[in-house]
């Protein structure tokens, strides 16, 4: 059996014991090692599914996912270049015959074994599904920030060699952007924050940041045209969720033909966007959708990724509960860069 939690929809959740299948044809049967939390996991248990084809409940949630190959058929061995016992990574976007369909979002429990999401010691990887062998020697939970990364590495395309990047929002997608940032030849990296965000601004120069800023004490804009000498960012990356007033502020600190990346999910709508910012200053809006596992984990694996400095909490399923309240930022005088789940 396979200890399960499951998100009814309703902002409420269970723990199930449900039976390990045998893998399909042309698919196979993870053991999940561990499992990182997103903000989207919040949304996915107050019954919002971020898919435009919506969710199913009850269902289970969790998309970064790590773990090791138990069962595999021999079509999927082939097709996907690993076997019995290797880590891998699994991209959450599986193709199936009806449409895409994502690991720990839109499965619900009565399709197959149920073990469609990553809060569950097994996976059941579907023909189409994509996974990546992994490094060994590091803990599977650090490892879960391949899923972060996968869309930062795609949200910082337009930077380059030497360029000033602002990356809005220090959670653990903004931490992972300071990395692909970096990656990607960015020179000066500056993260905007909250006064709430103290100890994940001060943390992001950990990770890699020159400089943050304290948008509830300081003047943003003005502090960015300080520490740039004039000459503001050429790429402003929003990877704040929730208040949508970081996009306003995005285009205030990027400079004119800059470029500014909206990828943050929002809590409603955007009020007070002059849409004559875009041909008058020349700022292309790019979407922050795009997923490159591949590109994630070859970072990872050539050790350009500082993953200890990433890792944050981690919990093993039967604290769940903790685990996402720390995530919910419920938790009395703590706060944390990042929470993971750790199965095994």
């Amino acid at each position: 059996m396979s200890r399960a939690i499951v998100f009814n929809g309703d902002e409420t959740w269970e723990e199930r014991d449900l039976p390990v299948p045998d893998p399909r044809p042309g698919g196979a049967v993870l053991r999940v090692e561990a499992t990182g939390l997103c903000h989207s996991d919040i949304d996915h248990f107050r019954g919002h599914v971020h898919t435009s084809w919506g969710g199913a409940f009850p269902s289970i949630a969790g998309h970064e996912i790590v773990g090791r190959v138990e069962k595999i058929d021999a079509a999927a061995a082939a097709a996907w270049g690993v076997g019995e016992g290797d880590r891998v990574a699994v991209r959450d976007i599986v193709v199936t015959p009806a449409g895409y369909r994502i690991y720990g979002h839109d499965f619900s429990m009565d399709e197959g074994s149920g073990l469609h999401g990553g809060f569950a010691e097994h996976l059941e990887l579907l023909p189409g599904s994509q996974v990546y062998r992994l490094r060994d020697e590091l803990p599977a939970e650090e490892l879960t920030v391949f899923e972060p990364l996968s869309c930062a590495v795609t949200w910082v395309a337009p930077v380059r060699q030497d360029d000033v990047v602002i990356i809005e929002g220090p959670g653990h997608m903004g931490m992972a952007t300071i990395v692909a940032a970096r990656a990607a030849g960015a020179a000066t990296v500056i993260v905007t924050g909250t006064a709430s965000d103290r100890f994940r601004l001060d943390w992001a120069l950990r990770v890699g940041a020159d400089h943050t800023v304290d948008v509830d004490n300081e003047d943003p804009v003005e502090r960015v045209r300080e520490i740039t000498d004039g000459r503001m960012a050429d790429v402003v990356i929003d990877a704040a969720a929730g208040n949508p007033v970081t996009v306003n502020l995005a285009m205030d600190l990027v400079h004119k033909g800059g470029h500014v990346v909206v990828a943050g999910m929002k809590d409603g709508p955007l009020k007070g966007f002059h849409s004559d910012w875009i041909p008058t200053r020349r700022i292309p809006l790019h979407p922050g959708a795009g997923l490159d596992t591949e590109g994630a984990v070859e970072l990872i694996n050539a050790g350009r990724v500082p993953t200890a400095d990433l890792l944050g909490d981690t919990f093993p399923l039967e604290r769940f509960e903790e685990a996402f309240a720390l995530l919910s930022r419920r938790t009395p005088g703590h706060d944390s860069i990042r929470v993971a789940l750790r199965l095994c």
